[in-house]
């Protein structure tokens, strides 16, 4: 909405413009923001067969496609009083924390050691704590000898 309301205008005219249609989308008003659009798309007018990605008229015109696409997807306000998250930036973080971790650099895992690396971790965040029970029953089961194989 941002690139929409500020395409082809001045940037203070835009900015107003943004934050009074995010405000409505936000609230749970999303056919007022799209209302607005609309409007904005009948002032740019539609774009032309050829013309760029960046042009104002395309810019508002994907992002009203966009907004009438996703309907069911904005009740933001809903969202909020549920206390669910509201942006992607929580999953791109453990995204970007597991690539980092098991991709790293100059590291090679394979698929099973990766997912290795994984339970791992995930077992040593989990509540019931399960490498400390493994841990337990490995000390209380080792006798202390090993077994070795004659040779042959």
């Amino acid at each position: 909405m941002d690139a929409a309301a500020t395409a082809g205008r001045p940037r203070a005219l835009g900015w107003g413009c943004y934050r009074q249609w995010i405000g409505w989308v936000w609230q749970g008003q999303g056919t007022r923001g799209l209302a607005a659009l609309e409007e904005r798309q009948a002032e740019r007018g539609l774009p032309e067969r050829d013309e760029p990605e960046t042009s104002p008229r395309q810019v508002v015109t994907r992002a009203l496609t966009y907004l009438r696409n996703q309907p069911d997807k904005m009740p933001y306000d809903q969202y909020r009083r549920q206390g669910l998250p509201l942006t992607s930036s929580l999953m791109e973080s453990a995204v970007k924390q597991v690539n980092r971790r098991v991709k790293g650099s100059e590291k090679c895992w394979s698929e099973e050691g990766a997912e290795a690396l994984l339970q791992l971790r995930a077992d040593q965040l989990s509540d019931d704590q399960p490498l400390e029970a493994f841990w337990q029953r490995r000390q209380e089961a080792a006798t202390g000898q090993r077994r070795y194989r004659p040779a042959a």
